[in-house]
């Protein structure tokens, strides 16, 4: 197992490395360097301000909907909820993974002040909304940039692969989240390879237990709550102000777009994004996708260098100066001594109950 992994991930860079030196090269042919320096040169600071507003805006919103989900189940006050989005985007941000370990972060955050089960769901349903919003703000805006043609030539295949791919992963989040007790035969056929007679039986009994709790905190999701409809809002607003980093960006280099252009653009970057697992700061992938989304929407080269150089610049001094501070004090509250000791027993208890081996666990 340790061994594809160090497989896939050295493909997955090798990928990123080929996607990066092949734009490197494209951009290098015919590079105009005299209009670069003049487009430098002509960048004021009050151009800068509006991209610094809305990168704080982006993720301002996602922790206003992370409170507005979560604040009558938990008592979470905003605060609180600005403190575990933050940490969940350091984590994301040094541990890249598909947001894998950020959404694991905000569970045992969740778990400080409930249990297991509301703490699993509620991170899941958050998850779902994030897909689901998105997936829903890519299809929306690209009906409304149909009459601009030549970017669905330019980006057919993006959108071919991420939006069936976001429809099924809101799916099965969907499963997993209102419908738990139907993984329970397909969970315990897998445990079966690991335990056996009354172990296995008991294993069932609790799953079925747990499973039962996971899907009454899902009671909680009813479309009618105005807490759920405050989130979907606060989503939309972060996705929105998502595009006005690029599009300010854009305009910074001298390089006017319709924003609405910018808007199926995370498409480019959802797909881009999935070669960064393991890199700090999703660095070059994130900025090759900037760099072709410019170049999809047929900004000169240089000037879509050096829109990324400008926004991505400013995107990783507010990401440090916004989310590093916050973050670790979060990180090191929720993963605290005792935190982890708590959950180190759960295993230990797991282990003996089961009469399972599990690592790190004495």
């Amino acid at each position: 197992m340790k061994v594809e992994r160090r497989r896939a991930r050295r493909a997955i860079f090798l990928l990123q490395v080929f996607i990066v030196t092949a734009l490197a090269a494209y951009i290098a042919k015919d590079f105009d360097i005299y209009d670069f320096i003049y487009a430098l040169r002509a960048l004021d600071l009050a151009d800068l301000v509006p991209i610094v507003i809305f990168e704080v805006l982006y993720y301002f919103s996602n922790a206003l909907a992370f409170w507005f989900l979560s604040r009558k189940r938990f008592g979470l006050s905003f605060s609180e909820a600005y403190g575990a989005s933050m940490m969940s985007w350091l984590v994301d941000i040094l541990l890249p993974s598909a947001f894998i370990e950020g959404d694991l972060a905000r569970i045992f955050f969740l778990k400080t002040k409930s249990d297991w089960a509301s703490a699993i769901s509620y991170a899941l349903f958050f998850r779902l909304l994030i897909s689901s919003t998105l997936v829903f703000f890519i299809a929306f805006s690209s009906l409304l940039a149909l009459n601009m043609l030549y970017l669905y030539s330019s980006v057919a295949l993006f959108y071919a692969l991420t939006i069936p791919l976001g429809v099924l992963l809101s799916a099965a989040m969907w499963v997993v989240v209102f419908k738990p007790m139907i993984l329970r035969s397909w969970i315990v056929r897998a445990s079966a390879r690991f335990l056996r007679g009354e172990a296995l039986k008991k294993f069932e009994r609790d799953l079925g237990e747990f499973l039962a709790k996971v899907q009454d905190s899902a009671r909680d999701f009813n479309p009618s709550n105005p807490h759920l409809l405050a989130a979907l809002a606060a989503l939309m607003l972060q996705w929105i102000s998502g595009i006005f980093t690029p599009y300010f960006s854009l305009r910074a280099a001298g390089v006017e777009i319709n924003p609405i252009l910018i808007a199926p653009g995370y498409t480019v970057l959802t797909v881009f994004s999935l070669a960064s697992v393991g890199v700090p700061f999703m660095l070059g992938s994130v900025d090759s996708a900037l760099v072709t989304l410019y170049l999809l929407l047929r900004v000169p080269k240089e000037r879509a260098l050096l829109a990324t150089l400008v926004g991505r610049g400013i995107t990783v001094i507010t990401t440090l100066a916004l989310i590093y501070p916050v973050g670790v004090v979060y990180i090191k509250r929720t993963f605290s001594t005792s935190n982890l000791e708590e959950v180190r027993a759960t295993l230990r208890r797991i282990s003996t109950e089961y009469g399972v081996r599990i690592p790190l666990v004495g």
